[in-house]
């Protein structure tokens, strides 16, 4: 079973198939060769615990959109229930092949059609394999070969402990790999060859993967700052197009003149806004660290955001935004990594509050230590929460969210020497407090621009 037709004389009847539980309810390799496996009237023995018949039942009608209660009706599919030959917490081998032997005899398919085992191989077995494993290998084979039929060995592998792998290894002739609409086939050989060559290659294409990763939470974070930016232009246009249209009506040049002046300062303050976007969009990316004033950072992270809470009345209620920054000290940081980390604990903030709230952001200095703390009045945490929220790909938005933002914020922290404090109960909002170390103040200070931050 599950295995192409035109490949099936190359293969030994013991089959062992690499599996993971992270390959979810969308990843379905072998459906389509279990619908033909059992339209051309193969039978199947499944061996799982009498106490999960029920849930495995819908778990497979799921995997493989099967009516597997037609098939058992049908005496196509037989359970087998692992407890009948199990002594003493171990494997009765003579039991268990003659309760195989009689399983197959009592499938309800013509001689000619095929027969095969199914045994999930997943942590309830890890002891067995410490034991005589190979034993029971070479029987199934022997059973298998005595009436022509096939065992299908699906190794869980996050389940199983690394001298299992061993077994697994010796005892296949051929392993099948799941993929995510297909399986791979490999001998033993290739498959140690492929995972090594995998291994070697894995820190590099992590550090290109990571680094993809902060490329697109950049571009997420200028599609964040259009909406501010749009608003501001238009409002700019909004005065230009007001001035000219007076100045047009009016004869008095002194007053033309006034006119022209403020005109121009919005002209001015529209270079503002375009000079900042294009600074945040060439940002500092492949930039080295330098010394910068810590408030400095955080005042260009907040003018980035800011926005939010202007846009934010009428449509999910007021959002406050109250500002305490009292630091004086520098740090040594990668500015662009830093401004990208920090924006993005303020967006999920803001996120958390959906019925409008408060957030308060305070920067202080204690000893050696520039402080930051962000805090909102949003949904809050439970501790479970809490526990995974910098693991990749964790996300509490759904589809909105990539779970990636907070788990690059952590590690570019990390490359910092910053520390994360997260405090927050469910229904409570909650506070991240980052504490970065003082760099030392020297003559030449990398200085943020004012001008590409302050529109106000």
């Amino acid at each position: 079973m599950c295995y192409k037709e035109n490949k099936n004389e190359n293969y030994s009847s013991l089959i062992g198939i690499i599996s993971s539980n992270y390959r979810g309810n969308g990843i379905k390799p072998y459906k389509k060769y279990v619908h033909e496996y059992f339209s051309q009237g193969g039978g199947l023995l499944y061996i799982s615990s009498k106490y999960k018949e029920n849930d495995t039942v819908d778990c497979l009608a799921k995997l493989w959109e099967l009516d597997i209660v037609y098939l058992c009706n049908n005496g196509q599919i037989i359970f087998i229930p692992r407890e009948d030959f199990f002594d003493r917490k171990r494997i009765n081998v003579k039991e268990f092949l003659q309760i195989l032997t009689k399983g197959l005899n009592k499938l309800n398919i013509e001689e000619s059609k095929k027969k095969s085992i199914y045994l999930a191989v997943d942590s309830f077995w890890v002891d067995f394999f410490k034991e005589d494993f190979g034993n029971l290998y070479n029987n199934l084979l022997k059973l298998c070969r005595t009436k022509k039929s096939s065992a299908i060995l699906r190794y869980i592998i996050e389940e199983l402990q690394e001298e299992c792998i061993y077994s697994i290894f010796i005892n296949h002739e051929y392993l099948f790999v799941d993929g995510v609409e297909d399986y791979k086939v490999y001998t033993p050989k290739n498959l140690m060859y492929e995972s090594i060559n995998m291994v070697s290659k894995y820190d590099i294409m992590k550090r290109m993967y990571e680094k993809e990763m902060m490329r697109i939470e950049h571009l997420k974070t200028l599609g964040e700052m259009m909406e501010g930016t749009v608003h501001d232009i238009n409002n700019l246009l909004v005065t230009i197009l007001g001035y000219v249209q007076l100045s047009m009506n009016i004869k008095e040049l002194k007053e033309i003149e006034d006119y022209l002046r403020i005109i121009y300062r919005t002209v001015m303050d529209g270079q503002i806004i375009v000079d900042r976007f294009k600074h945040h969009i060439k940002g500092s990316y492949n930039s080295l660290k330098n010394i910068y004033k810590f408030n400095d950072i955080v005042k260009s992270c907040i003018d980035m955001t800011e926005h939010k809470f202007k846009s934010s009345i009428g449509k999910k209620g007021n959002l406050e935004l109250i500002i305490d920054l009292q630091s004086k000290g520098f740090v040594y940081v990668n500015e662009y990594e830093i401004r990208q980390a920090i924006i993005n604990i303020i967006l999920n903030g803001i996120d958390a509050m959906d019925e409008g709230g408060q957030m308060v952001i305070r920067t202080y200095d204690i000893g050696n230590q520039a402080v930051l703390e962000i805090s909102d009045t949003g949904k809050g945490m439970d501790e479970q929460t809490k526990s995974m929220i910098f693991n990749p790909f964790f996300t509490t938005k759904g589809n909105e969210g990539t779970g990636l933002g907070l788990s690059i914020a952590k590690k570019v922290f990390d490359n910092h020497k910053a520390k994360v404090f997260i405090d927050s109960e469910l229904g409570q909002g909650c506070k991240f407090t980052i504490y970065f170390p003082l760099g030392k103040k020297i003559y030449k200070v990398a200085e943020l621009n004012d001008r590409e931050y302050n529109i106000n």
